[in-house]
């Protein structure tokens, strides 16, 4: 079952160096986690620290693409949530 966009805020966190944010598998929640690494892949462009997150909002649909269809091929982590990760994305995310 794919999973949900969920009405529910995203969040940088510096101290994992991720963007954090919540998709939804029917009712259940599911954490997904987006590295730094793979927001600046996404351009192939370098980003200043501030700039992550911006990133992350451009992209969203995309990373939330992504998201349902690692947890849809059972790649999860231990805990249950989803980590995009540079090598995850396609050579040219950009298209």
């Amino acid at each position: 079952m794919p999973l949900m966009t969920a009405a529910i805020a995203a969040i940088p966190d510096d101290h994992l160096r991720v963007v954090r944010f919540v998709m939804k598998d029917g009712t259940k929640p599911v954490v997904v986690m987006v590295s730094q690494a793979a927001l600046e892949d996404a351009e192939r462009a370098p980003l200043f620290e501030a700039d992550y997150f911006q990133r992350f909002k451009q992209y969203r649909k995309f990373f939330e693409q992504m998201a349902s269809y690692k947890y849809d091929r059972g790649y999860v982590e231990i805990d249950g949530s989803v980590c995009i990760r540079a090598k995850d994305l396609p050579l040219d995310s950009t298209n």
